[in-house]
């Protein structure tokens, strides 16, 4: 007997080593004509980071020079080149430090082997004193509207066959940011050869210190183009004191010679299995600590290999999948490129995700009523549960999880009654009167009913199920909060999933992660750190808590110069206004001292290396999570884990996460859209007597030690058994 886990991604993807320089040549030779251009968008999750110098930067900033309309490389193409290695035919390794969060973290005399150091990413660093956020978000935008003309310049050459000089524009606009400069902006011009941005607010470092200089500018986000969803509209919109960003390329047709030669590329490319590190990171931890438990004593793991495949050969996928499946116990669901970006561009990201976080379609930014997508979403799902079929004996458990699999449950019942299925909702589910706007609501929780037991993180998110099913389908649950539907009785359930200590404890023994520490302690020794760790989106409240520091700083001024704010955002595609009023929000924040080289804010938008994270963790007195909505947020578990043996700070959470649930009125619950209460928080949580602080982490440390990941994947198995045994004796 196994347990199939089903969820999105496999723990494991494929990695392709193109350092063949044939290879190379003709992957950046070869036509980006395989797919239309309206299909091509961003990866299907946060780009993956490419080694600095491989042959990956290559195929990523190259312009392809061809005589169609210049267009962004494919996915495919840049998915799969993401995965370059080294000559060694190893996998990439985490990338390094980087020389602007260290620089800007620490002073450049405390790490003995940091003897140089690069300027600081200014597009990645906000809050650096003398910087100028209006500027920035002008010299983008201006830098856009380029783009976007010279698009249409390079449309119009094309049509009338002036390749040469299609082929120079699509050059010029590869090399991004490094051919403009803030002089040859304002006449709309692009120069080419020039490496430098002049800028009067451009900061360098001097004695550890920011002095305005003029600096090399590293390269932008905006180097590379816009996805193409950003410039493919059904119709001109037209874009305040500028010219519509969105064009429409001309569109041609696929060619099969173009197809049939990326398959060739990739069929001859060797390439090895790599640990995937996107998706659902706290479920891979939760199998892995029950697999060393002895809690799951045979598994396999079904799932997407989470990058384009349709360059790949059928021949090519066999082998993959039989590799995966003899070695790893993972079974592949191979779908088209257009079937998963639909499934989660499109429909998970713009309409599922959206409305279970109370996003409501009458809002004008949601989706919920263009049910295009619907067609790839059920389309996803139903290879899913083919796959699951396949690998299926009787006697296995299937756990199936996320917003992503709702209608695999069902699917399976469909084709296998007996079976044993779980489901568990990461994320948070909406009361009724939100979910009931759906217009699939009805074929959703169906496929969920599917399941002999569905899970929640919270007994809110399990009390929302059921009434909404309830007031959707007619169905009243019965006392003990079962369901019945379609002859079965389905448990609804509320177990909140942890963290993994164990790997944890091991990870903060890590060289890196004592040095890190140390730093931060010489860096702000006689302060305060309060730290804030975020995804840069609408909903997890980063905008809130800026406003509520503001709020605080201005009622408490004397802690300006008392505690030091980092806060951290991961990069993703954020919402550029979203981006810029927060930005703003920190500028306002540090122009309020007087004291230029100590900002009150570190607001750094860029991901941060592991070891750094944790050294933050330990070496924190506060933790910040003010999310508007969020199923389980496990950092802040982390964090309290971490402070065993350091402060044993306080933690502010928001009451609409999951997490609130589980840790109660242990941690200082605070209301996001209430500045004033965030604010008081904040001096609470940095006054707070030394005997109510260790009382209180006390019981919150004993609570993310108990309900652990491991404790998690037992409990619901064990729950899963039970129901589904009582099932078959009443039948």
């Amino acid at each position: 007997m196994s347990l199939l886990v089903v969820s999105l991604y496999l723990p494991h993807t494929i990695h392709f080593n193109l350092d063949d320089p044939s290879l190379v040549e003709r992957v950046i030779s070869m036509p980006i004509l395989s797919r239309a251009p309206s299909t091509v968008s961003q990866p299907y999750d946060a780009p993956m980071q490419a080694p600095t110098g491989s042959t990956s930067q290559l195929l990523t900033n190259s312009s392809v020079q061809s005589s169609a309309v210049p267009t962004p490389i494919p996915n495919f193409i840049r998915s799969l080149a993401s995965r370059v290695t080294s000559t060694h035919n190893t996998p990439p390794a985490s990338p390094p430090p980087t020389a602007d969060v260290e620089d800007f973290f620490f002073k450049l005399s405390t790490p003995p082997s940091a003897a140089t150091h690069s300027a600081p990413d200014l597009t990645s660093v906000s809050g650096i004193p003398g910087s100028n956020s209006a500027t920035s978000v002008e010299f983008e935008r201006n830098f856009r509207s380029i783009y976007a003309r010279s698009l249409r310049k390079a449309a119009a050459a094309a049509a009338a066959g002036k390749n040469s000089q299609s082929s120079t524009i699509s050059s010029n606009l590869s090399n991004g940011l490094s051919n403009l400069t803030i002089s040859n902006i304002s006449e709309h011009s692009v120069s080419e050869g020039s490496s430098e941005v002049a800028s009067p607010t451009s900061s360098t470092f001097s004695n550890g210190l920011l002095t305005p200089s003029i600096v090399t500018q590293p390269k932008s986000r905006a180097s590379s183009p816009p996805p193409a969803k950003h410039l493919v509209t059904p119709r001109s919109q037209s874009i305040q004191n500028g010219p519509s960003l969105r064009v429409a390329p001309k569109k041609v047709q696929p060619s099969k010679s173009s197809q049939l030669d990326a398959a060739s590329v990739f069929k001859s490319a060797p390439w090895s299995v790599v640990k995937y590190h996107k998706g659902n990171g706290g479920l891979r931890n939760a199998i892995a600590r029950a697999e060393a438990e002895g809690a799951i004593s045979n598994k396999r793991w079904i799932g997407t290999l989470g990058m384009p495949t349709d360059a790949l050969e059928e021949n090519t996928k066999k082998v993959i999948g039989r590799v995966l499946l003899t070695e790893y116990q993972d079974a592949p669901v191979f779908v088209s490129d257009s079937t998963l970006e639909g499934h989660y561009t499109h429909y998970c990201k713009d309409i599922l995700w959206p409305t279970f976080h109370y996003q409501i379609p009458d809002n004008p930014k949601s989706k919920a009523y263009e049910d295009h997508s619907w067609v790839h979403y059920h389309a996803l799902n139903t290879a899913f549960a083919d796959v699951v079929v396949a690998n299926y004996t009787p006697g296995d458990t299937i756990w199936v999880h996320d917003y992503h699999l709702l209608l695999v449950p069902g699917l399976v019942r469909d084709k296998i009654p007996e079976a044993k299925i779980g489901f568990f909702l990461h994320i948070a589910f909406p009361s009724s009167e939100v979910y009931r706007c759906l217009p699939t609501r009805k074929l959703l929780l169906r496929g969920m009913l599917g399941a002999d037991v569905v899970g929640f993180q919270s007994n809110e998110y399990a009390r929302h199920f059921r009434q909404t099913v309830q007031v959707v389908l007619g169905i009243a649950p019965n006392r003990d909060d079962t369901i019945d539907y379609d002859g079965r009785r389905v448990a609804v359930v509320a177990m909140a999933i942890g963290i993994d200590p164990v790997s944890l404890r091991l990870a903060s023994e890590d060289p890196d992660v004592k040095r890190w520490r140390q730093m931060l302690r010489e860096r702000w020794p006689d302060k305060k750190m309060i730290v804030g760790r975020d995804k840069l989106d609408q909903f997890r409240g980063v905008r809130h808590k800026m406003l509520g520091y503001e709020r605080f700083l201005k009622n408490y001024p004397e802690y300006k110069e008392k505690a030091i704010f980092i806060q951290v955002c991961l990069t993703n595609i954020a919402s550029q206004d979203l981006e810029s009023e927060v930005s703003d929000i920190v500028a306002r924040i540090n122009a309020s001292t007087h004291v230029v080289s100590e900002p009150p804010v570190v607001f750094l938008h860029q991901d941060i290396a592991f070891e750094q994270y944790l050294a933050l963790l330990y070496e924190a007195d506060v933790f910040v999570v003010t999310s508007l909505r969020e199923g389980m947020n496990l950092t802040c578990h982390e964090y309290i884990f971490c402070q065993l043996e350091t402060s044993k700070g306080p933690l502010i959470l928001s009451e609409f996460t999951g997490s609130a649930a589980v840790l109660g009125d242990k941690c200082l619950l605070v209301n996001p859209w209430d500045r004033v209460e965030v604010a008081e928080a904040f001096h609470k949580a940095l006054t707070m007597p030394e005997e109510e602080r260790e009382e209180r982490y006390k019981k919150l440390y004993s609570e993310v030690t108990t309900n652990t990941c491991a404790h998690w994947v037992r409990s619901f198995l064990n729950k899963l058994d039970k129901t589904w045994e009582e099932q078959h004796r009443k039948n």
